[in-house]
């Protein structure tokens, strides 16, 4: 039978750390192993595990990095310990996700699973209340596409050319030939580019049989009333981002600019045209969007040459409270 690591990246998070890590030792088709990369936690996460049993089951390893990586830093460290150990499969997620109990083995069951010429499986990435969130699984073509709903249907299995970590189960032998996730994007569209590269080792399928609850909204906050307007005009949706957290989508700019660069066939409008499309969703869908103009620029500008230097998430946050 194939061996199966689920690798588990946490922050801060404990109370949700086990919750997750509850569901995954309740599969009816329990993974082999269970990795938790801790990214320098200080909420006494360890602690926390130890206290519950967690860490008396031979399954479950516990690894904590002395710095916060990001989420590129943390699931690079995994996969790379997981691939190296000879994992049939690595089961990927963050500690917000709760997989249903028969998520892992109806991945494990698809069609796809069997086909070698698939490098990696997404399952369905669900809200709380059922409904599918359609901004983890999609198409890069000028800009990210997600995939519709409809797509989303029983025994459809499509290819996607992007998926988050939350849900996301890679073929070994792919996560042996790609080189993991670059620790310099640290976090928001770290896994695009991952994802983008495995499809160098074969093909990406929704499996939307297999779901996975993901407790926090990508984006952070609800939309804003001009948001939902637009929303409705658009046929679209986009959470607002509230400012003290803006570092999460500028560094999706920035690694998202990056990514075309590198990996996609720029032109002399290709800049220009991304920062515009992000100026205009700024405009549409954010609270105060004129504030978030000029960091849009600078961080794509960045994106373009290459620099991910600051401001880190701490930094931001002396920045966002002035």
């Amino acid at each position: 039978m194939d061996q199966v690591w689920a690798i588990v990246v946490t922050r801060n998070r404990k109370t949700l750390l086990l919750e997750c890590l509850a569901a995954l030792r309740a599969q009816t088709r329990p993974p082999d192993r269970i990795l938790v990369v801790d990214s320098a936690s200080s909420d006494g996460t360890c602690d926390a595990l130890d206290a519950a049993g967690v860490l008396a089951d031979a399954r479950v390893s516990y690894a904590r990095l002395e710095e916060n990586r990001g989420s590129a830093g943390g699931y690079g460290h995994g996969i790379a310990l997981a691939a190296r150990a000879g994992a049939d499969w690595l089961w990927t997620m963050d500690d917000d996700a709760e997989p249903r109990p028969d998520a892992l083995e109806r991945l494990l069951v698809a069609p796809a699973a069997a086909d070698p010429g698939v490098a990696a499986l997404a399952g369905a990435v669900v809200l709380p209340d059922g409904e599918v969130d359609v901004l983890h699984r999609g198409h890069v073509r000028r800009f990210m596409r997600a995939l519709p709903r409809e797509a989303y249907r029983p025994g459809h299995h499509p290819a996607l050319d992007f998926a988050s970590y939350t849900g996301l189960c890679v073929r070994g032998a792919a996560a042996r030939a790609e080189p993991p996730p670059r620790a310099e994007l640290f976090s928001w569209a770290d896994d695009v580019e991952w994802t983008l590269r495995l499809r160098h080792q074969g093909e990406l399928r929704l499996v939307p049989e297999s779901e996975v609850i993901h407790k926090a909204v990508m984006g952070g906050a609800a939309p804003t009333a001009r948001g939902r307007l637009w929303g409705r005009v658009l046929g679209t949706e986009w959470p607002s981002s509230p400012w003290e957290e803006y570092w999460k989508p500028l560094y999706g700019i920035r690694n998202f600019v990056w990514i075309k660069r590198h990996l996609g066939r720029p032109g002399l409008l290709t800049l220009p045209g991304l920062i515009a499309a992000y100026a205009v969703k700024a405009l549409l869908f954010d609270d105060r969007p004129l504030r978030r103009l000029p960091w849009i620029v600078r961080f794509a500008r960045a994106g373009w040459r290459g620099d991910f230097s600051g401001p880190t998430p701490e930094q931001w946050q002396e920045l966002a409270s002035r």
